[in-house]
């Protein structure tokens, strides 16, 4: 054997080493960035549903105090504010379970 095939041969194992860790690293890496963007996606349905519960009591003041009306339930915007709270809620209930599903996957994958 060579000077050269003995250094290469010496230097492959520490080599892969790295590279294995460098994977490993990327693919945590990706598995936080993916996380996040989901935590991002939660926290702005529950921004939009304040936003449209502000909207609602307004538009519910404005139609007892202002205009009389005590039964704000045909009102079609006051339901389509409500349609949106809800739409946002489905929302956070996906995101919170693709978020569950992501927390099980790397355990998965450990076990196996």
């Amino acid at each position: 054997m060579n000077l050269w095939q003995t250094i290469k041969s010496e230097l492959d194992g520490p080599i892969e080493t790295v590279r294995k860790s460098l994977s490993g690293a990327l693919d945590m890496a990706e598995d936080l960035t993916r996380k996040g963007r989901i935590k991002l996606e939660i926290q702005s349905a529950r921004a939009d549903i304040r936003n449209q519960m502000t909207e609602l009591g307004g538009r519910v003041h404005q139609l007892v105090v202002d205009d009389g009306i005590t039964d704000v339930s045909g009102d079609t915007e006051v339901n389509g504010i409500l349609d949106r709270i809800k739409a946002s809620q489905q929302k956070i209930e996906d995101r919170e379970e693709e978020l569950q599903r992501e927390d099980a996957e790397p355990a998965e994958k450990k076990a196996s």
